[in-house]
């Protein structure tokens, strides 16, 4: 295998040059049929579960070849479902072993909404429900150092994986050992699919975070509010989920920055919604402003009411999934309301880094 990449790596931008003629590169027939069957042997798999295919474009080269792997149950195709892809970079410098999902779906139903960011957010939803060495898989994103529009759909769709540089491919057992561990997280994600359609597991992780929200936001209407000091807090503890750390949310907290407000939208007041069954109150949902998903990068806690605001269903859909314009407008609205308790509470955070922790 690593014969087969180096050869790749050193020969196919002067045939990516050549006139578009695949039946009379060697290379072409080698990527297409010769790698694949080299693959199939080495790792010794089942026909009747995998098919391999390797691609350098339809009509004309592409920049960014690939040899892809596809649990047949899945998919037999890159367009939809999910698979393994070693994929080369543009400029020949490496190659990428990647666990990827198909593109169609997504681009299809989300035109003209930014689907690349749709892709994203399945790939990093997904990422968290797989256990893996992440050591051995570390890459989140990948640069492809390329522009089309197939390649940057192969970026955003990235799930995990890693690089091999064309100057320090590893030796076969490597090679051979990587995949092998790759197949088995691709196994794994096969049974998180759990009789989900294609179309319903990419919908599922879309909106896996919007669904562990509501739940979050159910917790607030029962839970007793805290009295938390006016100071910088201890950062919360790490919960474990699908193998994965996540920081904890304590709803009391919640309750009690939603209860000092006296649960009105803090971006606008007006907007008044329905009086909770359960608090008698007018229904707000709480929002960590400074998301708590970067927590790692400061030294007090993020789940204090001073970063908890209270906004009405419509704001806080708005802060998630409005353009990046009207985000930024109440995003610095929010901000300067709570510049100052914030710094009372040893969150120290500039707008334009509040305003890029949205935006990644």
């Amino acid at each position: 295998m690593r014969k087969s990449f180096l050869r790749i790596l050193n020969d196919y931008i002067e045939m990516y040059n050549s006139p578009y003629k695949p039946t009379e590169h060697s290379l072409a027939g080698y990527i297409k049929n010769d790698f694949p069957s080299l693959i199939f042997e080495q790792l010794s798999l089942d026909t009747t579960m995998y098919t391999i295919e390797g691609s350098v474009g339809a009509g004309g080269w592409t920049g960014t070849p690939w040899i892809s792997v596809f649990d047949k149950d899945i998919t037999k195709t890159a367009q939809k479902g999910f698979y393994i892809v070693y994929l080369f970079r543009q400029d020949m410098k490496g190659v990428y072993l990647s666990l990827n999902q198909g593109t169609k779906y997504i681009k299809n139903k989300y035109n003209g909404q930014k689907p690349k960011d749709k892709m994203k957010t399945i790939a990093a939803n997904i990422r968290k429900s797989l256990i893996y060495d992440v050591s051995q898989f570390p890459l989140d994103r990948i640069d492809l150092a390329t522009s089309t529009d197939n390649g940057n759909n192969y970026m955003a769709a990235h799930i995990c994986g890693k690089y091999y540089t064309a100057s320090n491919i590893p030796n076969n057992d490597e090679l051979i050992a990587d995949l092998k561990e790759m197949l088995q997280i691709y196994l794994q994600l096969k049974s998180l699919m759990a009789g989900k359609t294609i179309e319903e597991m990419l919908d599922f992780y879309l909106q896996k975070e919007e669904i562990e929200d509501i739940q979050f936001q159910n917790d607030i209407l029962v839970a007793p509010a805290t009295r938390t000091a006016k100071e910088p807090q201890p950062i919360p503890t790490q919960a474990t989920t699908y193998g994965r750390q996540r920081w904890k949310r304590n709803p009391s907290i919640a309750k009690e920055a939603l209860q000092k407000v006296n649960y009105l939208c803090e971006f606008e007041a007006s907007h008044v919604t329905f009086k909770s069954q359960v608090t008698n109150e007018n229904f707000v949902e709480a929002h960590h402003l400074v998301p708590i998903k970067i927590q790692n990068e400061f030294s007090w806690s993020l789940d204090v009411p001073g970063n908890i605001v209270s906004l009405c269903p419509n704001c806080h859909r708005k802060i998630h999934h409005a353009t990046k314009k009207e985000r930024r407008l109440i995003l610095k609205s929010l901000f300067e309301k709570r510049r100052n308790e914030l710094s009372d509470y040893g969150i120290l955070i500039s707008i334009e880094r509040l305003y890029k922790s949205y935006e990644c």
